[in-house]
């Protein structure tokens, strides 16, 4: 982190009442893409979770999102600063954990968006390759790259349309074949189990690995706080847009792994996601609807990552430009475009980083679907349930030193619970990351904790803030209404 400015630019001011609670939504949807994950992720994770049990773990985690947002949407009517983690987590714990936090998310988001390019780079140069287009993997990740950046310097409202509109075409291709299995069921006759959400079948030995997979596909919904600034009456947008999200979410995957289970039926479910990870929604989905809509259920996939790196994109931007606003990174980041209003020099800084990531890769010659996408994961899975953690301790404190009107339930029971939930969580993560990653134990945990050391890194740089610039230190909690 760059020492802190004495002064802002002009500017700075991100537009207001830009969106709506429907449009915070759709953003946190699209960070997750539910398509890219019922075509990759899924199969994979009930090859090495807990098999047929995948959509009972849906259903365990969401409840466990749902207590954590309790708490976290308590506190919002009291944080009116946009740096989401960072502002509650400061709040309640302090700045100096602030600090450490923000350095941990905006990391995170880092590598998220470095995992989608890898994965958008590798299908676009399939697909580019089958229309005669011969061209590397990072090439396309690098055009996705700079595209995304000018569709975030239009603004969030354009890129809330752009979103709406890739977010029906992927769910109604998932919605399209839940309905049309729902439909071959009735026809056919065909017997019904529900053996995926019986305990028995979701709390086996695979249950603490399935949580790897199905954790990462919640991440993306506290960036809900993120657009506080730029919401319609945020202190009811924000926590249902956060509500909506876990459930539906939860709700989809369950259903839909539920569905594709008896589509091939429990017994030899895990036997086809072994054999074919990468087609086994697609075979489905083919079977169910022909080859046509196989081949359309293809290219959906690729705008179902771009639209996940769209997302990631004004989120780190927005990250980029709070902390900018406290003087914790270079003052030009809070800048903000004179028509659109959006954070266009902090979305060009992320940029070039992910450019400079995704040269990195290629140079390394790394492979992205095999090496750049499960390294990259690694440390912003962590990242991002360590920084849940530290929110839902940091809304416990908050509460328990301020009197307010929220209830016990609200200000500490749901929050403590769901930090020990969460904790949990986040060590089944840490104790099976060698699935995640692919690499041998010693380097597996480097990764995991390289995250957690550069969050350290930074709160002890806030330590020295406090003792050589008191007054830019004391800024740093200027982010919550004195109530």
């Amino acid at each position: 982190m760059s020492a802190p400015a004495r002064s802002t630019p002009d500017h700075t001011g991100l537009k207001k009442d830009a969106i709506g609670w429907f449009g915070i939504f759709l953003m946190v949807i699209t960070t997750n893409g539910p398509l890219t994950s019922m075509g990759g992720g899924v199969p994979v994770s009930i090859t090495l979770g807990n098999g047929i049990g995948l959509p009972g773990s849906y259903v365990v985690v969401c409840l466990a999102y749902l207590l954590f947002a309790i708490g976290f949407c308590a506190m919002t009517p009291y944080v009116e600063n946009g740096g989401a983690f960072y502002a509650y987590i400061t709040k309640g714990l302090g700045s100096v954990a602030g600090v450490g936090s923000a350095c941990i998310a905006v990391l995170s988001y880092i590598s998220i968006l470095l995992a989608c390019y890898a994965m958008l780079g590798h299908f676009m140069q399939v697909m580019m390759a089958a229309m005669g287009i011969a061209a590397p993997w990072w090439i396309w990740a690098l055009v996705c790259a700079v595209l995304a950046h000018l569709l975030c310097v239009r603004g969030i409202e354009f890129s809330g349309r752009l979103l709406l509109l890739l977010m029906l075409c992927e769910v109604g291709a998932i919605l399209g074949a839940d309905v049309l299995e729902l439909l071959r069921q009735h026809f056919t006759g065909a017997v019904v189990s529900f053996a995926p959400f019986w305990p028995q079948s979701v709390f086996t030995a695979g249950f603490g690995p399935s949580l790897i997979f199905v954790v990462a596909s919640f991440m993306g919904f506290e960036t809900a706080a993120i657009y506080a600034q730029e919401a319609r009456d945020p202190q009811r947008s924000v926590p249902r847009a956060m509500y909506f999200s876990i459930v539906f979410i939860g709700v989809l995957y369950a259903a839909s792994i539920f569905l594709m289970l008896n589509h091939f039926g429990v017994d030899h479910a895990v036997q086809v996601a072994a054999n074919d990870p990468g087609g086994m929604w697609l075979s489905m989905f083919q079977t169910l609807a022909g080859p046509t809509a196989a081949r359309i259920g293809a290219v959906l996939v690729i705008t179902s990552l771009f639209a996940a790196v769209l997302s990631f994109t004004n989120v780190v931007a927005r990250y980029w430009h709070a902390l900018s606003m406290r003087g914790l990174v270079w003052t030009m980041l809070s800048r903000t475009h004179p028509r659109h209003r959006s954070p266009y020099v902090a979305s060009a800084i992320t940029m070039c980083i992910s450019c400079a990531l995704i040269l990195m890769c290629a140079m390394a010659g790394l492979d992205p679907m095999l090496q750049a996408l499960p390294w990259a994961s690694v440390p912003s899975a962590i990242g991002v349930l360590t920084c849940q953690v530290l929110a839902a301790l940091a809304v416990a404190s908050f509460f328990r030193r301020h009197q307010s009107s929220v209830s016990a339930w609200r200000g500490l029971v749901a929050p403590v619970c769901s930090a020990v939930v969460l904790l949990y969580f986040l060590w089944q993560m840490i104790a099976h990351v060698q699935l995640l990653s692919g690499l041998p134990s010693v380097p597996s945990y480097l990764l995991a904790v390289s995250i957690l050391i550069a969050g350290g890194l930074a709160s002890f740089y806030a330590c020295r803030l406090r003792r050589s610039s008191p007054d830019v230190f004391a800024r740093l909690s200027e982010l919550v209404k004195q109530q």
